[in-house]
């Protein structure tokens, strides 16, 4: 594996670990706003937002593919 291509591999799972991380926490605003009562539209919203999130995360560990992990 060359350099810019481990460089790439580093930095694509740095964007997955942050995206995971927002997933996380729109899954938890979601939950609050359920709990709280709040409009549905509200929950719908943060439901879209989590299930965004999941498919960029998806296209990310396509693009990772079978990448041999660092350790």
């Amino acid at each position: 594996m060359t350099t810019p291509s481990i460089a790439n591999v580093g930095r694509l799972r740095s964007q997955l670990t942050a995206i995971d991380r927002n997933a996380e926490l729109a899954f938890d605003r979601a939950f609050d706003l359920q709990q709280a009562g709040a409009a549905s539209e509200r929950v719908e919203a943060a439901l879209a937002e989590i299930r965004r999130l999941q498919e960029s995360a998806r296209r990310l560990r396509e693009q990772l593919g079978d990448q041999p992990l660092m350790h």
